[in-house]
């Protein structure tokens, strides 16, 4: 998102990102400039051909994707899970510097909120597209099964949602007010109603911080509670999810907070990026900890219920995937962060911001496919495919090695053209700049 947009409204002198001195911040210019315009332009188009796409997989069925009976997941649960991972990881990061005092974190918190926001939003849609019927998604709130984890991620995603909603309307409502916005919602300028919200963004953040964790245990144990495969069976599940969270997370809002500054939309001193990449390195050695812990726990034994998708990932089908994970996605962006030379060059931490993000997504992508791609009974003739095989072929397998669709890609990239619009426009419209000092 590298397109300027238009600089919010006067809130009094800030911290000059290059030198610390005061500087004036201009008025809200309410049109829209060229940049901005093309750039939402590329996101729309990229919306319609996402839609497009998902048309065809609805008039045709499931079958267009390369999910089958043996891979019931792929690329649109994957993504689920990385979205949920980055809404939690915002809203950690914002919950707590308030609750933690951690007041280096302020200018970026309004931009960590929208962040957390914009990015449950994008995990509960990419569930409709990997249903065969989204038409008969309201079946799950009418029949709930509570016995089942899906529906408790469902329950905490929506009640999160709304809690992230709040949070964002809370910290944006009173400069709402002095604008004399609607989206005040009748909200009056005043010191009183500023001791108030200040109040309600501790409470807030007291709800969103145990909400944050819980929301990305709940989607870890999905996976971890499934007794019949050995791979996803662990009480590690919840802690390397939450761990890779803050990695992705703090990684993305790196990126956006070097993105909101340079487009004036926030503005802060150069060690808060520096500060970040510190937390960044804690939070990329636990994840690599946890891995390390994971496989050894499972390789040790030699008991093939565990130790075959761990060699899948060691040396088999999987490993390209996951050593890129290791290399690219922990020891390079280790490497870069915890020297601190590097650590002060905003160009070291974006690289080694973006190398962590997709480092985590690989990550999620090794659970799902290594997870779901060998039958977890592994005796002929296997399991039905699901579609009809060529002839000479067996429409049964043991395993499946499964890579997305030109239609699941399509249906992806509408989706996140979507979200980047929404996050666009959000920012665009609301107050992200705080007043802040030192």
């Amino acid at each position: 998102m590298s397109a300027a947009v238009g600089s919010g409204p006067s809130v009094g002198p800030v911290d000059s990102a290059a030198t610390g001195a005061p500087v004036t911040v201009a008025p809200a210019q309410r049109t829209v400039n060229r940049p901005l315009a093309l750039w939402l332009g590329l996101l729309g188009l990229g919306l319609l051909i996402g839609l497009g796409a998902w048309a065809y997989q609805l008039s045709q069925g499931l079958e267009v994707t390369n999910m089958r009976n043996p891979m019931m997941w792929g690329l649109y649960i994957t993504l689920f899970m990385y979205f949920v991972g980055l809404s939690a990881g915002g809203l950690i990061v914002a919950s707590a510097g308030r609750l933690f005092g951690a007041g280096g974190l302020k200018p970026i918190v309004r931009l960590a909120v929208l962040e957390a926001t914009v990015a449950v939003l994008l995990a509960a849609i990419f569930v409709l597209p990997d249903i065969g019927r989204p038409d008969r998604a309201w079946h799950l709130f009418r029949y709930p099964n509570f016995h089942s984890p899906m529906m408790w991620d469902i329950t905490i995603i929506v009640v999160y949602l709304l809690i992230s909603l709040t949070y964002t309307w809370i910290y944006a409502r009173a400069d709402l007010a002095r604008r004399g916005s609607w989206l005040a919602l009748g909200t009056k300028a005043s010191e009183a109603a500023q001791k108030r919200d200040e109040r309600l963004k501790l409470v807030l953040a007291g709800v969103g911080l145990p909400a944050a964790i819980l929301l990305h245990s709940i989607t870890a144990w999905i996976f971890g509670l499934q007794i019949s495969r050995g791979f996803w069976y662990t009480a590690l599940m919840a802690p390397l999810f939450i761990a890779s969270a803050l990695v992705s997370g703090t990684g993305l809002m790196i990126i956006l907070a070097l993105i909101a500054r340079r487009t004036r939309r926030v503005a802060f001193r150069d060690t808060l990026i520096a500060y970040m990449g510190k937390l960044l390195a804690i939070f990329v050695a636990v994840e690599a900890f946890l891995v390390f812990s994971e496989m050894l726990t499972a390789a040790y034994p030699g008991a093939g219920f565990e130790g075959d998708p761990v060699a899948r990932l060691l040396t088999g089908r999987y490993a390209g995937f996951f050593w890129f994970e290791v290399g690219a996605g922990l020891i390079i962006p280790f490497a870069l962060l915890v020297v601190p030379r590097l650590r002060r060059n905003l160009r070291w931490v974006a690289v080694a911001s973006v190398l962590a993000m997709v480092g985590i997504f690989v990550h999620r992508l090794n659970i799902v496919i290594n997870g779901l791609s060998f039958a977890t009974v592994p005796y002929p003739p296997g399991v039905p495919v699901g579609t009809v095989q060529p002839v000479g072929t067996d429409s049964f397998a043991l395993s499946l090695f499964y890579y997305p669709s030109w239609v699941e890609w399509l249906v992806a990239l509408g989706v996140l053209c979507f979200g980047a619009i929404v996050f666009t426009v959000a920012a665009w419209r609301l107050p992200l700049r705080e007043a802040v000092h030192g």
